[in-house]
């Protein structure tokens, strides 16, 4: 450092002498010398191993394979069935206990209706009901009492009448007075109409019975039509689904058959696509399908041929078909446009590759080539596929060495090894 600063000071006093030859040996020698000091202070930095950071990677070389032939529709999702939501009776609205896209069960309660007149109206007809059981308890007793009244008058008349046959017979041999047959008779008259009087207010208490029945069955119904009415102050779900349509709110007065929403069952869930006259060869019942919610999606939901229309529609001329999805995990949701995807009798050749060396995101996916020991990544656009395979359209060409492990880890221009498998 002694020998740096003696430089610098002739330097300085080649300067004041204008010495610029000098100036400019010195100054490359003072840089020579300080380099040189520079590098003999620090230490040497090693190179790098061409062996070391490697990634190791397994791939696969991409090659055309046989493809199942797929036709692709535009489908719209919608509900497998729809419940109308709707009150059986009048009143104002105490609670609502639901909200759009809400799922619920069918028969949970979505909504309460003030029901204070009606339990009022309930005690009173259950007073009335019990008065009336009371009367007819009364006229069942004052008509069996009558029935039994009939018996006595119906014996007395059964005496007259015989004791008038006999003075009859009597009167008729000359052996009985006509006073006697007179007297007879009146007796017969007599027991006759006390019977008929018996049997009257029989008949009576048999009326006044029955009226006391009607009475109990109109108190009954009356109480059942109250019961009835207090179940429907209570609004439930007709069935299990998600609730759409909300039309109700808190102090809200309903009129009989208002309508408050709607549930939709979404498990199963249909997917909707037209179809041609032409499709039909290979789009039947039963047939297996799969749905995405994006034509470059991986996420596919399994579905099969629910519907087709029995005649296409006349301006179209498409027929309407409809794919059952069992959605049980109810992530689909109606209103929501997808694609379904249905394979046709025809196979096709195209480049494939494992659905594990595939990565990105819906729209942006990629795959690693291995480029002469370096990851290189490629954008890629991918059709159809299956649980194992991947249909790539453009991005990688026949023979490329597609890197298939540590594809989340990679980053582009890693070094790589390829180990076998």
């Amino acid at each position: 450092m002694i020998k740096v600063n003696k430089l610098i000071r002739t330097i300085i006093e080649a300067i004041k002498k204008k010495k610029r030859i000098c100036i400019i040996a010195l100054a490359a020698f003072v840089v020579a010398a300080v380099g040189g000091s520079i590098f003999l202070g620090r230490k040497k930095i090693p190179k790098i191993s061409s062996n070391m950071n490697k990634v190791s990677v397994k791939v696969i070389e991409a090659n055309m394979d046989t493809v199942t032939s797929k036709e692709s529709f535009k489908a719209s999702l919608e509900a497998s069935q729809e419940g109308a939501v709707s009150n059986k009776i009048a009143g104002k609205v105490t609670q609502v206990l639901f909200e759009d896209g809400q799922t619920v069960s069918a028969g949970q309660v979505l909504a309460k209706l003030d029901d204070t007149d009606i339990r009022n109206n309930i005690k009173a007809d259950e007073a009335q009901l019990t008065a009336a059981e009371a009367q007819f308890k009364s006229a069942q007793s004052s008509a069996s009492s009558a029935q039994l009244g009939v018996n006595k008058p119906q014996i007395d008349l059964e005496t007259a009448q015989n004791n008038y046959n006999r003075t009859k017979a009597l009167y008729d041999q000359g052996a009985a007075t006509k006073v006697d047959l007179e007297n007879a008779e009146s007796q017969l008259k007599t027991a006759e109409s006390a019977l008929q009087s018996a049997k009257a207010s029989a008949q009576a208490s048999s009326i006044s019975t029955q009226a006391q029945a009607a009475n109990i069955q109109t108190a009954q119904t009356n109480l059942d039509n109250l019961n009835e009415s207090l179940q429907n102050a209570v609004i439930t779900a007709p069935t299990s689904g998600v609730m759409t349509g909300k039309s109700i709110n808190v102090g809200q007065y309903l009129s009989p058959g208002a309508a408050l929403g709607k549930v939709e069952t979404i498990s199963p869930i249909y997917a909707v696509i037209d179809i041609r006259e032409s499709d039909l060869s290979y789009v039947k019942l039963g047939v297996k399908a799969k749905f995405k919610l994006g034509d470059d999606s991986l996420k596919e939901y399994d579905g099969v041929v629910k519907s087709i229309d029995a005649a296409a529609d006349p301006t179209s001329r498409v027929f309407k078909c409809k794919i059952q999805i069992d959605n049980k995990d109810g992530k689909l949701k109606p209103g929501v446009f997808g694609s379904v995807e249905i394979a046709t009798d025809q196979n096709k050749k195209a480049i494939t590759a494992p659905l594990k060396a595939i990565g990105g995101t819906e729209g942006n996916y990629y795959v690693f080539i291995d480029n002469n020991g370096a990851a290189k990544k490629q954008n890629i656009t991918i059709g159809e596929f299956d649980k194992d395979n991947v249909e790539i359209k453009s991005g990688v060409q026949t023979g490329d060495e597609v890197i298939c492990t540590n594809v989340g880890t990679l980053q582009d221009g890693d070094v790589v090894k390829v180990v076998s498998e």
